[in-house]
């Protein structure tokens, strides 16, 4: 247990609260450094970069420091942003199933139609998932 500090009179001092460090205090990179491009040299620095996952910053510190201090920062591999964008595909069909079952629930019967497009479309999705899992573990 810690003593508590006590002035002449008896009042107990108590320190103050430790200030926390926000995210932009504990940054170890503060300087920032800017230069002019044309849209074609923009355009191969990108393409460098991009070539080895990493972003412009990344790359430029990669190549410019004989040591980079920090981690470098990775683009998400073709892969994760198609499953992203399928991501949010199932997200519409969950949704177009939902009004689908209110509309069940409320007494109204739903057009065989609509519940064929979102089954095709579910089947769609799931294809997708399976030929690019499937072209994943081909290459591994």
């Amino acid at each position: 247990m810690t003593e508590v500090a006590r002035t002449d009179t008896g009042e107990e001092i108590f320190p103050p609260p430790k200030r926390r460090r926000s995210g932009s205090d504990t940054r170890q990179k503060g300087r920032v450094f800017g230069f002019r491009l044309s849209v074609e040299e923009y355009g191969q620095l990108h393409e460098l970069a991009e070539r080895e996952g990493l972003t412009i910053a990344s790359y430029l510190r990669r190549r410019a420091l004989v040591t980079p201090t920090t981690r470098a920062i990775r683009r998400p591999v073709v892969e994760v942003q198609v499953l992203t964008r399928l991501l949010g595909e199932l997200h519409k069909i969950g949704s177009n199933i939902n009004q689908t079952a209110r509309r069940v629930n409320m007494g109204d019967t739903p057009l065989s139609g609509e519940i064929a497009s979102t089954l095709a479309a579910c089947r769609q999705v799931a294809r997708q998932v399976t030929d690019l899992l499937n072209r994943n573990g081909s290459s591994q």
